[in-house]
């Protein structure tokens, strides 16, 4: 549908979140500004895009306004639905199963299949209402 569209070009893919103050880097990729910065931290040469893998010798990005201002739209959209786009915001980005559960283990929300994976299998999981 066009709303899970609409969320998957504004949200960054190192979040999973809708962008926050996006900046675009030498591969053309987007991320927000703190999640790439973190994802660099320490590295001194080769940064790699963690979509694309494409390298540069050196950290360069630019800000994106045209995506801070589609994400800002994206996110607006979602609370109006109430729940369209929103629904998506909750699936599990792995098996689009809704994350109904949360791993205390590694403090985020999962789903039914990712309880059952081989990841998370002897962490302690709650259902999502008593974790908030």
């Amino acid at each position: 549908s066009s709303a899970e569209n609409l969320y998957s070009e504004a949200s960054c893919s190192i979040c999973l979140g809708y962008f926050q103050d996006p900046v675009s880097i030498h591969c053309g990729h987007n991320f927000c500004r703190v999640c790439i910065t973190r994802c660099w931290e320490g590295l001194e040469a080769y940064f790699s895009c963690p979509q694309c893998r494409q390298t540069a010798s050196q950290k360069s990005f630019r800000p994106s306004r045209e995506l801070a201002n589609i994400a800002e739209i994206a996110r607006q959209l979602s609370l109006q639905a109430g729940g369209g786009a929103e629904r998506w915001e909750n699936l599990c980005r792995q098996h689009e199963e809704a994350l109904k559960l949360f791993c205390k283990e590694d403090q985020q929300p999962i789903c039914v299949v990712c309880d059952r994976s081989r990841a998370h299998r002897f962490h302690a999981v709650v259902p999502i209402e008593e974790a908030a």
